[in-house]
């Protein structure tokens, strides 16, 4: 079975991008949930950055959605709309306890 991957990304909007920023997830995200090995794909915010938290079916599926052109559309239409380029996090899990809350 393969090891699941975690990617958060961090997204900075420039100042009143916002919006802009939240219709782009909008309209790219439906395409992401069908990828193959796409088990989350969530959107989050605070007062300062949007956060993407991702779970992908492997490392190797997670690489095939990043070459995909699709995903170079998504990052395309973000870029104008950051004020800092995207902060990319991939993890693996580590179970500490009960994997149905250790584990995202």
């Amino acid at each position: 079975m393969p090891t699941p991957l975690i990617v958060i990304v961090r997204l900075r909007p420039r100042a009143g991008a916002e919006d802009e920023l939240l219709d782009v997830f909008r309209r790219f995200s439906p395409g992401v949930f069908l990828e193959r090995g796409c088990e989350k794909f969530a959107l989050h915010r605070d007062d300062d950055a949007f956060m993407v938290v991702e779970r992908w079916e492997s490392r190797e599926i997670w690489e095939e959605h990043l070459a995909q052109p699709e995903n170079a559309r998504l990052n395309a239409a973000l870029a104008p709309l950051l004020a800092h380029p995207a902060d990319v996090w991939d993890l693996l899990p580590l179970e500490i306890g009960d994997p149905e809350k250790s584990l995202i």
